[in-house]
């Protein structure tokens, strides 16, 4: 008796250690089985239990991921009999038995939504997460039309196990990482090369207040230089990080949750240690679940900024995030489609994009409402993010219905911006800026700078004529283009000058007038603190518009600029296009 009471501690131990090895590895239902059995053999198992009810409290993950799921019920008559049959004599007590009876229910009658549902758990519970998420397509598939609520709650589901270990390949979420070789005397003239790098402080153990960081440097790639408290009027004008920068002995490596702004950083970085440099690794990895907004803030405000300032800035640039960046991105949770995409499919008629939107937007949500995040988010309501995405509301009395600032395509479409006051005229033309639609957008813009009204000033000048130059150019208008360029030039201050008149050497470049644009070239090269990497710039959209003798004029005053400046990487571009057209022309 001894013994047996021995083995059964033993094996009750080792459920607890693995499921604590599966919630390591992003699999909580999983954990949750595996202590679920624990306590089928010792019901008194204190770990088992403790390690279940911190999982349930735990303040730092989405609600999905820590309730309780239970199987569903059978919901018809016949439906019960056929599921007495396979399941009778208790022939699925085990997860895997349990799961292969649900699976001939479902191949059985394929429209059981109860039958694919419950063995989507079994399979969960066995951390067998991409099967699991299979199941939960075709559950999404069958109730999205019938019972949508049930819909959205198994694609919730799904949108937590997709960010588990062993399923990399369908998480959404994920870090993305790449390192190269480097030694410690580049990291002087990487900071030298690039202004917009700044240090951070060494993160240290919590647990080991005293430990010594040993040989690593921090420091966060921003996409501007930081500016000054006084400088910082607007969410646009606050800088971003484009990625977190490690330097240990041997190596530096960039790291990013989000893979277009690495890829910046990366080509800056390349540029530096030239184009032979390759990758010694490059991984995409999972977020952790209390991470999974980690995109959400890389925004950075001056510590100096006014508290009140402060605030409103942080919660102008969650709302920036949500609703004009995030429904951009393509998601594997809604089929590839980004959630904007998606939304237009819902408003078509497609319930399954209708019910996997919601389900992604109520885990993102859930992270808002997270107690270890509720401060940060501000009070948020996510309803913003449903008015702009066309989904019902939860919370009515949240957003009013004719907030333009989070309106969306067809609502923005209806609106006359003549009939505008000046107040929804700035909101229309933002939230139209930030669907990335010149056709919508230019319709607010052009009222915005026919009517300049007394908000005219805080706007971002570049913003607004942007869309207005594209317009011009597509229908093939370079004149008109010019014209409005000339304006926002007279009209933004004279930080904004370097920008205009850039883009005014671009068209003029690009519409066979070199010479006008070498004249502005030569004049943003005189006036640039980088004045190597402006003659670089000016002649590659030379080059590539097939100027090459004033390409030639300005890669040559690039490497006398980047070798009196010491910058090798433009002085290395520089000689690699002046070598490529020796051997074109030589």
């Amino acid at each position: 008796m001894a013994a047996t009471s021995t083995s059964t501690h033993d094996e009750t131990l080792a459920l607890v250690h693995e499921g604590w090895n599966h919630l390591m590895s992003q699999r909580p239902l999983a954990a949750w089985g595996t202590w679920q059995r624990a306590l089928r053999l010792d019901p008194d198992a204190a770990a088992a239990r403790q390690a279940i009810e911190t999982l349930e409290a735990a303040p730092d993950i989405p609600l999905a991921a820590r309730k309780v799921y239970r199987f569903r019920k059978p919901a018809t008559g016949a439906q019960r009999a056929r599921w007495d049959r396979v399941l009778r004599n208790g022939e699925a007590a085990e997860l895997a038995d349990a799961a292969e009876a649900f699976g001939r229910l479902a191949a059985e009658i394929p429209d059981d939504a109860e039958a694919w549902f419950n063995r989507a758990l079994c399979l969960a519970w066995a951390g067998l997460d991409r099967q699991a998420i299979e199941c939960l397509d075709q559950v999404v598939g069958l109730e999205a039309d019938t019972d949508p609520k049930k819909a959205v709650e198994a694609w919730m589901l799904a949108e937590i196990l997709r960010q588990a270990g062993g399923v990399e390949s369908l998480s959404d979420d994920l870090r993305y990482a790449c390192t190269f070789a480097w030694s410690s005397e580049q990291t002087a003239s990487l900071r030298t090369s690039f202004p917009e790098i700044r240090q951070i402080p060494t993160p240290r153990d919590p647990t080991r207040p005293d430990a010594w960081p040993g040989d690593l440097e921090v420091l966060e790639w921003l996409d501007r230089p930081f500016p000054a408290a006084e400088a910082v009027h607007g969410e646009s004008d606050l800088p971003r990080v484009l990625a977190t920068v490690y330097v240990t002995p041997g190596a530096i490596r960039l790291s990013s949750p989000r893979v277009e702004t690495l890829e910046l950083a990366e080509e800056k970085l390349r540029r530096m240690l030239g184009a032979a440099a390759q990758p010694l690794e490059r991984v995409a990895a999972p977020l952790p679940l209390p991470f999974l907004d980690a995109d959400v803030w890389t925004t950075r405000l001056p510590e100096e900024l006014d508290r009140e300032l402060a605030h409103r800035l942080a919660r102008e640039a969650l709302e920036s995030y949500y609703e004009n960046q995030w429904i951009h991105r393509p998601r594997q949770g809604l089929d590839g489609l980004s959630p904007l995409a998606a939304s237009q499919d819902a408003r078509r008629g497609d319930a399954v994009a209708r019910a996997k939107l919601e389900a992604v937007v109520q885990v993102r949500e859930q992270l808002g409402s997270r107690s270890s995040a509720i401060a940060m988010y501000q009070g948020y309501p996510f309803d913003r993010l449903r008015h702009r995405l066309g989904l019902d509301p939860v919370h009515h009395d949240t957003v009013d219905i004719q907030d333009l600032s989070c309106a969306g395509p067809a609502e923005l479409q209806d609106q006359d911006p003549h009939d505008l006051d000046d107040v929804r005229l700035v909101e229309a033309f933002k939230s139209a800026a930030g669907l990335r639609e010149d056709e919508l957008t230019t319709r607010f813009a052009a009222e915005l700078v026919r009517r300049k009204p007394d908000q005219f000033g805080q706007l971002d000048l570049s913003a607004v004529y942007a869309p207005l130059i594209r317009q011009s150019m597509q229908r093939e208008k370079p004149q008109e283009a010019l014209d409005w360029l000339e304006q926002a030039r007279s009209l933004g201050p004279a930080s904004s000058r370097a920008t205009f008149d850039t883009w005014r050497a671009e068209i003029l470049s690009r519409t066979g007038r070199p010479d006008l644009a070498s004249r502005i070239y030569d004049e943003l090269v005189a006036s640039s603190a980088s004045s190597p990497q402006v003659a670089l710039d000016a002649a590659e959209t030379l080059l590539d518009n097939g100027h090459l003798e004033q390409a030639r004029d300005f890669l040559g005053r690039a490497l006398k600029l980047a070798r009196s400046a010491r910058v090798p990487w433009v002085e290395d571009m520089a000689n690699h296009h002046l070598k490529s057209l020796s051997r074109k022309h030589g």
